[in-house]
């Protein structure tokens, strides 16, 4: 691909998504703190970086919004952190349809050691969702696709909740095509495997959930070692398993499938089948928590700025990585994203 273009589109193209519908089951208050080393058994005074209204799914709605695409929320909130993320996530421009929930919204935690530079997270559980609420979660989707369905990408992106169904992104995904959206699942394990015969139009996932999604379990992934006798890919590259395991998540889905390599980049099966693997970027950042989300963000932008597909997720992969340059799930500078966007590349595989 040609080094330093923008993130403008291509005039005159009738591009697609215009605009994002994102559903949070499972949203949190994200917080983000820093402690100059972190010592088990010991109190700590930390440097609050970053409060967010997160999410996988409010990640990428917030990052989307940052980078100008229209987007609205469907999320499930309880209590005042409900109200705040609520009140937060409009003074984004991001209209959100609530489902509302007994208790109280859950924070989650991560705290970057800045001697060790590591990040630990501590996750609370979400809430609890009972059947009436998951009936007002598949309403609240219909109500949102009523405008402009055809335009509109879904992002099913994130973690069930408590009393959720298995199947709950396959019910997501089936109300979106049976409108005529299309949707996008980012999902792990059983709530992956049971949306995949929805035929989402995307499947995102990070390395280890594609080689356990594709049923490969055992073949090395980025920073592990292939276990004895994983078969026919053991001692494989990297990127021939990741290829792979999208291949094999494709024929089961039917759709595009794209796996995210964190600073390795990321490897795209596009509509066709074509397999495409995409750099990582030139820098590290101090926090990646989120950076898929962002990739996902700077996806559909692109798309929806006329880019093909391949181009797109190259973007996509600047968006993420400067995602990691500063504090904040779903925050970034374009301007970072622009800087780094000419040393990352796209090839196809043959």
């Amino acid at each position: 691909m040609t080094a330093g273009v923008t993130l403008d589109g291509m005039p005159g193209r009738d591009a697609w998504p215009r605009r994002l519908v994102c559903v949070s089951l499972n949203a949190a208050v994200d917080k983000i703190a820093a402690v100059d080393r972190l010592v088990p058994g010991e109190i700590h005074r930390p440097e609050v970086l970053s409060v967010v209204a997160g999410g996988k799914a409010l990640n990428v709605a917030r990052a989307a919004a940052t980078l100008g695409m229209p987007v609205r929320a469907v999320a499930i909130l309880g209590g005042h952190a409900g109200d705040w993320m609520d009140a937060a996530l409009r003074a984004r421009g991001i209209a959100t349809n609530v489902v509302r929930a007994a208790g109280e919204t859950r924070t989650c935690l991560s705290v970057l050691d800045r001697d060790a530079g590591t990040l630990t997270e501590f996750y609370e559980p979400g809430l609890t969702l009972d059947a009436d609420g998951w009936a007002a979660v598949e309403a609240a989707l219909r109500s949102e696709l009523a405008d402009d369905p055809s335009g509109s990408l879904v992002v099913l992106a994130g973690s069930l909740p408590p009393g959720a169904p298995e199947a709950g992104y396959a019910r997501l995904a089936t109300i979106a095509g049976d409108a005529g959206a299309r949707s996008v699942v980012d999902a792990d394990r059983t709530a992956l495997a049971a949306a995949l015969a929805a035929r989402p139009w995307l499947v995102k996932v990070n390395a280890r959930e594609a080689v356990d999604g594709a049923g490969l379990g055992g073949a090395a992934v980025p920073g592990e070692v292939a276990a004895p006798g994983s078969g026919a890919l053991e001692g494989a590259a990297i990127e021939d398993v990741v290829v792979e395991a999208a291949r094999r998540i494709r024929a089961r889905s039917g759709g595009v499938v794209l796996v995210t390599r964190g600073t390795d980049g990321a490897a795209l099966v596009d509509e066709t089948g074509t397999a495409w693997l995409i750099g990582g970027p030139p820098e590290r950042g101090r926090y990646p928590v989120g950076s898929g989300d962002s990739l996902l963000a700077g996806l559909a932008a692109a798309l929806a700025a006329g880019f093909p597909l391949p181009e797109a997720a190259r973007r996509g992969v600047a968006i993420g990585a400067a995602n990691a340059l500063v504090p904040g799930q779903g925050e970034l500078d374009p301007a970072d994203a622009e800087r780094m966007l000419p040393a990352i590349d796209v090839k196809r595989i043959a």
